[in-house]
C-alpha cells in the first residue's frame, strides 16, 4: 500500500471518529471532565511517587484529601446555597414583573422628551429588545440552575473515571505509545510537550484566578447587602474561566438584582465589578497566570460559541483548552505534510 492510500485511510478514520464523537457528544462530558481532572492531578501524583509512595497509595491520599476538603465546603456552604436557591426560585416571577415595570417607566420618561422620529424608533426597538432579552434571562435562570443540577451525574462520574485513568496511566501510555510508528515518536513527543506547557499554565492560573475573583465578589456583594450574594459569587467565579464573555455574564445577575433596590446600588455593584476586574487584570492574573494558550481572540470567541452550542455552559468552560489542543494538532499535521512534500 502506497503512502497516498495510507493517508487516505487515515483521513477517513479521522472523519469517522469526528462523526462518531459528534453524535455521542451528550455522553462525552464525564469523560472530558475526567481527562482534564486527571491531567491536573497527575503532577501531584508523580510528586508523591518520586518520594517513594506507590501509585495507588498516592492516589488514595490525594483523592481522600480532595474528598475531605470538598465535604467540608459542602457541609459549610451547601445549606446556605440551598436556602438562597429556594428563595430565588420563589422570587423569580416577582423579579420579572418588577423588571418589566422598571423598563416601562424608563420608556415613559424618554417619550416625554421631544426627540426626532428616527431616534424614537431606535429607542423603542432597543427597549423592547432589552425587555424581551432580560425577562427571558430571568425566567431561564432557574432552568439554567436545574440544567447544572442535571449535570451532577457527570460531575460525580468524572472523579471516579479520573481515578481509574490515573491508576492505569502507565499502562495506557505504553499502549498508546506502541501505536505510534517509531519515526513519528519524536514529533509526537514535541507536540505533547507544547500542549502540556500551553494547557497546564492556563488551567493552573485560570482556576486560581477565578477562585480569588469569586471570593472577592462574594465579600464585596455581602458588604453591599446584595441578596443571593453567595450564589452570585460562585457564578462569577465559574464564568470568570470563560474569556471575554465570562465577567459580563457573571456580573449581570448582581446588576439586575441591585436594579430592584436603587440606581445608586446598581452603580455601586458596577463599580465593585470594575474594581475587581482591574485588580484581576493588573495584579492577580499577571502574577499567577502561566503561559498563555496563544490563540487569536477571533479563534477564542468562535471556540466559545461552538462549545456553548455543543455542551452548553460546561462546553464554554472547556472550549479554550480544547481549541489550544486542536491548534497544536493542526500545527503538527501541517508540519508533517510539509516535511513529506520536501522529502519527495
Amino acid at each position: 500500500m502506497g503512502n497516498q492510500e495510507k493517508r487516505g485511510i487515515l483521513l477517513l478514520i479521522i472523519c469517522l471518529a469526528f462523526y462518531f464523537f459528534y453524535h455521542v457528544r451528550v455522553i462525552l462530558l464525564p469523560f472530558i471532565l475526567a481527562i482534564l481532572l486527571a491531567y491536573l492531578i497527575n503532577p501531584l501524583v508523580e510528586e508523591l511517587i518520586d518520594r517513594g509512595q506507590p501509585r495507588i497509595g498516592a492516589l488514595i491520599f490525594i483523592f481522600g484529601l480532595f474528598i475531605t476538603i470538598f465535604s467540608f465546603i459542602l457541609i459549610t456552604f451547601l445549606p446556605a446555597i440551598i436556602d438562597e436557591l429556594d428563595v430565588l426560585a420563589h422570587r423569580l416571577p416577582d423579579y420579572a414583573m418588577r423588571l418589566e415595570s422598571l423598563i416601562d417607566k424608563v420608556n415613559i420618561k424618554y417619550q416625554r422628551i421631544d426627540l426626532p422620529d428616527t431616534v424614537t424608533t431606535i429607542l423603542d426597538k432597543s427597549i423592547n429588545r432589552l425587555e424581551e432579552n432580560t425577562l427571558e434571562f430571568i425566567q431561564k435562570t432557574s432552568g439554567v440552575l436545574l440544567g447544572l443540577l442535571s449535570r451532577m451525574f457527570s460531575l460525580i462520574m468524572a472523579p471516579i473515571l479520573a481515578f481509574y485513568l490515573l491508576k492505569d496511566l502507565e499502562v495506557i501510555k505504553e499502549f498508546l505509545w506502541s501505536l505510534i510508528p517509531k519515526r513519528r515518536k519524536k514529533g509526537i513527543k514535541v507536540l505533547l510537550g507544547r500542549v502540556d506547557r500551553s494547557l497546564f499554565g492556563f488551567f493552573k492560573g485560570q482556576l486560581l484566578v477565578s477562585l480569588l475573583v469569586a471570593i472577592l465578589s462574594t465579600i464585596g456583594l455581602y458588604l453591599l447587602n446584595i441578596k443571593f450574594y453567595l450564589i452570585i459569587g460562585i457564578i462569577v467565579g465559574i464564568f470568570n474561566i470563560v474569556p471575554y464573555f465570562g465577567p459580563i455574564l457573571g456580573a449581570l445577575p448582581a446588576v439586575i438584582i441591585a436594579s430592584f433596590s436603587s440606581s445608586k446600588l446598581v452603580l455601586m455593584v458596577v463599580l465593585l465589578f470594575f474594581a475587581i476586574q482591574q485588580i484581576e487584570g493588573g495584579v492577580i492574573a499577571p502574577k499567577i497566570m502561566g503561559e498563555e494558550v496563544g490563540l487569536h481572540p477571533i479563534v477564542i470567541i468562535f471556540s466559545l460559541l461552538a462549545g456553548g452550542e455543543l455542551l452548553g455552559i460546561i462546553g464554554m468552560l472547556i472550549a479554550v483548552p480544547i481549541a489550544a489542543i486542536i491548534k497544536e494538532l493542526l500545527r503538527y499535521i501541517i508540519y508533517e505534510l510539509l516535511i513529506s512534500v520536501d522529502n519527495r
